[in-house]
C-alpha cells in the first residue's frame, strides 16, 4: 500500500481534533496537528515564543485567556509572520516532506491545498451549525453561551483569513474535498468510523 495522507478541516467547535486523533490511533499513523506550526516556525525562523507552550493548561471560564490561547496555538494572526510568503513557504514545504515520508493525518495548515498534487490524499471538511458549536463550547469549556459564541466566531474568522490568504479560496469550500460531515448529526465515534471507511476506498486498507 503506497503512503497516504488525510488531511481534517474544520469549524471550531465541531470537536474535531478528537476526530483526529481517534482516527490516526485506528489507521495506526501519526496525527500532525500543532507540530506542523511548531516546524514550518523553525523553518521559518519565527521566534517560537509567539507560539504558546503546549504545557499550558487551559483555563475554561476565562473568555480572554481561551481566546488568545486558540489564537496562539496554531498561530493564526499572533504576528504578521505566520502571512508571510516566507512563513508560507516553509509550512508548504514541511506538510510536503511528511505526506513524501510517512502515512499520517493532518490537522488544518491548508494541508489540503498544499498537497493538492500529492495524489494520494482524502480531504476532509468537519461542520454543524453555529448553535451545536455554542453548546458544546459552552460545556466544554465552561463559557456563557454569549462567550462561547463570540469565541467561535472569532478563531473561525483568523483561520477563514489565514485559508483565504494562501489559497485565495474560501475554507468551507465544497471544491477540493471529498469528505464533508456534519458533527451535529455523527457522534466522535461515528465521523471517525465514517473516514476510516472512506480511506479503506481510497487507499486499499484492509
Amino acid at each position: 500500500m503506497k503512503r497516504f495522507v488525510i488531511t481534517i478541516g474544520r469549524e471550531f467547535g465541531c470537536n474535531a481534533s478528537e476526530v483526529g486523533r481517534e482516527l490516526a490511533a485506528r489507521l495506526g499513523v501519526k496525527f500532525y496537528e500543532k507540530e506542523l506550526v511548531v516546524r514550518a516556525a523553525a523553518v521559518a525562523g519565527i521566534d517560537e515564543d509567539s507560539i504558546s507552550n503546549p504545557d499550558r493548561k487551559v483555563k475554561r471560564n476565562d473568555i480572554t485567556h481561551l481566546m488568545q490561547y486558540f489564537i496562539n496555538e496554531f498561530g493564526y494572526g499572533i504576528t504578521s509572520s505566520y502571512f508571510s510568503e516566507k512563513a508560507i513557504g516553509a509550512q508548504a514545504y514541511v506538510i510536503r516532506q511528511i505526506a513524501n515520508t510517512e502515512s499520517c493525518v493532518m490537522f488544518g495548515r491548508c494541508a489540503d491545498y498544499f498537497l493538492s498534487e500529492f495524489g494520494n490524499t482524502l480531504n476532509v471538511f468537519l461542520y454543524a451549525p453555529l448553535e451545536f458549536r455554542i453548546r458544546h463550547v459552552h460545556e466544554a469549556y465552561k463559557l456563557t453561551q454569549i462567550d462561547a459564541e463570540k469565541l467561535i466566531k472569532k478563531i473561525d474568522k483568523k483561520r477563514h483569513d489565514y485559508y483565504k490568504t494562501v489559497t485565495g479560496k474560501n475554507r468551507g469550500d465544497r471544491h477540493g474535498r471529498n469528505l464533508m460531515i456534519d458533527m451535529q448529526m455523527f457522534s466522535v465515534e461515528d465521523a471517525v468510523d465514517l473516514i476510516y471507511r472512506a480511506a479503506q476506498k481510497r487507499f486499499g486498507i484492509d
